[in-house]
This record gives structure tokens, C-alpha cells and sequence, in this order.
């Protein structure tokens, strides 16, 4: 069961746990390394008053610290969805391009994922991340 976090308790621990490069989380949070440090001590009023924007950060400093936590073959299974359902890219075409088997895209999409050979799941992984880099201009901002 994953425990629920604020946004303080979040930067902290991708900071001092994960170790999460401070100057990359400004960037991506899109607020200064100072403000990055007063959120992760408990000072959420630094952060700009405009709701839809604190939303926005709450939400991008919350996709990395749930990344970090995540069972790693469920963030691949949904990766895969988002190919599957969102680009309409078929199992069969991820499979061609992973050089594996259509049925191992179905078992990395079962609810749980199953069990697939660690050199099969790296295949899958590495054809995923490419497949989602190419095509992200094709996705919604957040």
C-alpha cells in the first residue's frame, strides 16, 4: 500500500532518498532550487499563489516521486497501455519492433502484469521508452 505524501515530504525524500538533482527538479517544477528547498521544508507558501499552477507543480513533483515508488513492472504495463489504447500502435507492431513475442506484450498488459523473462522485459522497455519519446509531441501537456 503506498502511503499518501505532501509536496513537502515528496521533495524530500526525491532529494535525500532518491538524491534527485536539485537544479533538474527546479527545471522540471519550473520554480527555483531556493524554492525547491523552502517546499521541501515544510514552507508550501513560497510556492506561487495561482492555484492552477500549484496544482501543476503538486502534480509534476508527484508523477517522480510516485515513479520512484511504483512497482516497476506496473509503470511498464502502463506505458505500454498508453501505445496501445492512446497511439493505437498494436501489440503485435511493439512486439516486431521489441523482437519478442505478441504474447509477452499481453503478459506485461495482464492487471497484474505477469512474470516475463528479465532480457524479454528490457527488450519491451527499451522499445517503449524509445516508441514514447518520438511520439510525445503527439501527447497532451499536462
Amino acid at each position: 500500500m503506498i502511503k499518501t505524501k505532501n509536496i513537502s515530504e515528496m521533495l524530500t525524500s526525491l532529494n535525500e532518498e532518491y538524491r534527485f538533482n536539485k537544479n533538474t527538479l527546479s527545471k522540471y517544477l519550473e520554480i527555483t532550487e531556493e524554492t525547491v528547498d523552502g517546499v521541501a521544508k515544510g514552507n508550501v507558501e513560497c510556492l506561487p499563489d495561482d492555484p492552477a499552477l500549484r496544482l501543476k507543480i503538486l502534480s509534476k513533483a508527484g508523477f517522480l516521486y510516485f515513479g520512484a515508488i511504483e512497482d516497476k513492472d506496473r509503470q511498464l504495463s502502463g506505458f505500454l497501455e498508453v501505445l496501445v489504447s492512446y497511439h493505437g500502435i498494436s501489440k503485435l507492431t511493439i512486439a516486431k519492433m521489441a523482437g519478442v513475442e505478441e504474447k509477452d506484450i499481453d503478459r506485461l498488459l495482464a492487471n497484474p502484469p505477469e512474470k516475463v523473462e528479465i532480457e524479454v522485459k528490457y527488450k519491451i522497455a527499451v522499445t517503449v521508452m524509445e516508441l514514447r519519446f518520438w511520439l510525445k509531441d503527439c501527447e497532451l501537456p499536462i
